[in-house]
């Protein structure tokens, strides 16, 4: 329809113009309104880009930059990979996604993902990653708020639990584990902020094991990058420090409009 439309127009100012040259205004007419088509296309152009623009950081992310920004298999030492992790786990279930009757400890792994009571994400994104069947066992979550008081509220909803949650059950698929919560000591970058968990597993193939699960949430605008590394023994707090740092590090490139490497792979290829 608007083509037809812009060729008519431009025919008439054609034929205008050879009949009668004191009406060429007409033709102009026509040449503004094939101009003014010339522009419409810049803001689907900027849509169309795969992490968005930095005109557009002030929004949430969309769910491909939320994705884009999650750690890749190429962030991990060697012999990590991609994995489904829901109810493999040696403490029963993903790392993130460990269930507790304890409703205010819970929030340390809702706040990963942005899955606060009354101060849902907008959008979201999630990837489980492991060494071997029996760990360790890595969740990677990226969050993202309307505005960036939904980011700091989460952020600091995770650091006042981290202060008054000093224990934890958690009951997975047979798996009991009583968890004791401490400060991870090692620094996880700028405006973040990080647990450790440790506790005994009852039941499941881990049953007799020392497990640790180290929490990790880092807040860049109006979203946030969260982890759950979950180890079997003391842990590895120098890894998770190092992951949250570059987890951080690939959702400020996000927020710039730009592409962090390595890549994530689209969903589908999952």
């Amino acid at each position: 329809m608007r083509r037809v439309s812009r060729s008519s127009s431009f025919l008439t100012g054609a034929l205008s113009a050879v009949v009668l040259l004191s009406v060429a205004g007409c033709g102009g007419g026509g040449q503004s309104d094939a101009s003014g088509e010339g522009t419409s296309p810049s803001p689907s152009k900027s849509k169309a880009s795969p992490t968005g623009s930095p005109s557009t950081a002030q929004g949430p992310l969309s769910e491909q930059q939320a994705r884009a920004a999650l750690l890749a298999e190429g962030n991990l030492p060697s012999g990590w990979k991609h994995a489904d992790l829901d109810d493999t786990t040696v403490a029963g279930d993903a790392p993130d996604d460990l269930s507790t009757k304890n409703r205010d400890c819970k929030k340390l792994i809702d706040a990963l993902g942005g899955d606060l009571d009354k101060h849902e994400a907008r959008t979201d994104g999630s990837r489980d990653y492991r060494k071997s069947a029996d760990g360790p066992y890595l969740s990677s979550e990226v969050a993202s708020y309307d505005q960036a008081k939904g980011a700091k509220r989460a952020l600091g909803t995770f650091k006042s639990v981290s202060k008054s949650c000093k224990k934890v059950t958690t009951r997975n698929n047979a798996v009991t584990i009583d968890w004791k919560v401490s400060e991870l000591k090692r620094k996880t970058g700028a405006d973040s902020a990080g647990v450790r968990l440790r506790g005994k597993a009852e039941g499941g193939p881990g049953d007799g094991k020392q497990l640790t699960l180290d929490l990790v949430l880092s807040r860049v605008k109006q979203s946030t990058t969260g982890l759950a590394l979950l180890t079997a023994g003391k842990g590895d707090d120098k890894l998770s420090a190092d992951l949250a740092k570059e987890a951080a590090k690939r959702l400020k490139a996000v927020a710039k409009g730009r592409t962090p490497t390595p890549t994530v792979p689209p969903e589908k290829d999952d």
